[in-house]
């Protein structure tokens, strides 16, 4: 099978079923698939078997042409993260050596002031007004003289269908090589665990251009349909939970943090809505407590990265109906391994550790990446005896729950004592006043390293440094507790909602005590 199957499937089994919402546009499956095809054959007149063609394109339809068309042709579809600077897509577009780039027109002025830096790209193929650039084609030009009928190339499974570049947050972003297996094992191993039924209406609220976006292909191999957004806001995601009676849907544990404190939640109906899945990063106890008793629907949790090609860890329905039945223990879980998923926990000798013992996970299997892209010697360091290092910091308990503990690059020394970022967060948040937090360690000549958090507070609430240390002393063992406070207005955030502690690092590393 491969990723455009699920198009063709979709589309033979129920042609007239919605499979996209986007603002006032319906895609039908029967549509979805001729458009993918048409793109698919219309590359082919550009491109050959084997190229790249990068996508730089805020949310909207057509970027779901491309996540089916583009493999279907036999290309690699290059995901580019819009946010990054024009310096930086100038540089991935070259790293990837894509032959085309599809671009959509807000950004059509901006790939004009680096076309002489992007050598490699021989077509640039503008979605909307292609006036920026007289040699740019139109997106409905190109793809308008290109039959609807399945290609005359069929790629294999081990091809590569997605380069995903990473978000960067531990330093260069990398181009994660997934092959149509890789994505179809991710997707699959989801379908297992996850309860989507084909009346689903899934609002998928994270950029496209991450690897978040196969939940949107889980959904549509399942039968769902996809609503998508252009940005994440509290206003359009309450109305259109409204509007397009959604009944689930997807966000960070920092988005549910500000919906809840949004004074419009209680005055829209959110009654169609029946879960939410959550994931990017751990979710604070308190604002877990706060969703399930305001939102009135069950939660689920997924955890992954873009080199696993969707979630190796998932936490159930019923695991949060325990947890707030009285087994608070289990907030802290990410789940438990999914089917499709070989997970162990190890030292750094690769040894599994005991149950309740600190190590790292490892993963093997079909979902994992094929590799970096032009980086044998980073791909070759990934992997030992062919798993996968994903650089958290876990432990497994008795049942099988597996507990993020921190990220390798996250883990605070001081005075050589290794302190979880995650543990001095959760009590950051026990503040009233703390809207969102982060933990770091800066450099010490005493210590080494020591705590220090970053707080954004509530809007119209007030704290000091005194009094967020005094709230941490309550829940942290003294060597926990943050020496200093730093308070901003917000965390800075990658596409999928993750704080980047890494630019936390680099603001503060030479800032005063408070």
């Amino acid at each position: 099978m491969l990723l455009s199957d699920i198009v063709e499937y979709g589309a033979r089994k129920h042609p007239d079923r919605i499979a996209l919402r986007f603002e006032d546009e319906t895609v039908g499956y029967g549509q979805l698939r001729d458009r993918s095809r048409r793109l698919a054959n219309a590359l082919l007149g550009v491109a050959d078997p084997g190229d790249r063609v990068a996508i730089l394109s805020t949310n909207r339809t057509e970027y779901f042409d491309c996540y089916y068309g583009v493999p279907m042709a036999g290309i690699a579809l290059t995901i580019l993260n819009f946010r990054l600077h024009p310096e930086q897509i100038a540089a991935l577009v070259e790293h990837s050596g894509a032959a085309v780039l599809v671009v959509s027109e807000d950004f059509a002025e901006m790939v004009a002031s680096i076309r002489d830096r992007i050598t490699s790209v021989h077509t640039v193929v503008v979605i909307g007004d292609a006036d920026a650039d007289a040699a740019f084609l139109s997106w409905d030009a190109f793809v308008a003289g290109a039959p609807a009928t399945e290609p005359k190339v069929r790629p294999r499974p081990d091809d590569i269908a997605w380069i995903v570049y990473t978000s960067g947050t531990t330093g260069v972003p990398k181009g994660v090589m997934l092959s149509h297996r890789n994505l179809l094992t991710g997707i699959t191993s989801s379908a297992l665990q996850w309860a989507l039924p084909e009346d689903t209406v899934f609002l998928f609220c994270f950029p496209l251009c991450h690897v978040g976006g196969y939940v949107t292909l889980l959904n549509h191999l399942m039968g769902a349909t996809v609503g998508i957004i252009r940005a994440y806001d509290n206003a359009t995601f309450l109305r259109l939970v409204q509007q397009w009676k959604v009944t689930q849907t997807g966000l960070a544990p920092t988005m549910i943090n500000f919906l809840l404190q949004d004074p419009a939640l209680d005055a829209h109906d959110l009654g169609t809505l029946e879960a939410i899945g959550y994931g990017s990063s751990a979710i604070p106890a308190p604002v877990l407590r706060e969703g399930l008793d305001r939102l009135g629907c069950d939660f689920y949790q997924g955890m992954g990265m873009t080199e696993l090609a969707g979630n190796v860890l998932h936490l159930d329905q019923q695991a949060h109906r325990r947890a707030a039945n009285g087994e608070s223990n289990l907030l802290a879980a990410a789940g438990k391994p999914m089917r499709l998923a070989d997970i162990r926990i190890v030292d750094d000798e690769l040894r599994d550790v005991p149950v309740g013992e600190i190590g790292e996970m490892v993963v093997r299997g079909d979902q994992v990446m094929a590799g970096y892209w032009n980086d044998t010697d980073t791909t070759d360091a990934a992997f030992t005896d062919g798993w996968f290092h994903t650089g958290d910091l876990v432990r497994r308990d008795a049942e099988g729950f597996v507990y993020i503990v921190d990220r390798k690059k996250d883990l605070i020394i001081s005075g050589g004592e290794n302190i979880a970022s995650l543990t001095v967060e959760q009590a950051l948040y026990s503040h009233p006043a703390v809207a969102e937090a982060a933990a770091i360690g800066v450099k010490d000549e005493t210590w080494g390293e020591i705590v220090c958090a970053i707080v954004a507070l509530r809007s119209g609430s007030t704290a000091t440094a005194d009094e967020i240390i005094a709230t941490c002393r309550e829940h942290l063992g003294g060597f926990q507790v943050p020496r200093r406070v730093e308070f901003v207005d917000a965390l800075p955030k990658n596409v999928s909602g993750k704080i980047l502690k890494r630019d936390l690092r680099e603001r503060f590393a030479t800032r005063t005590l408070v």
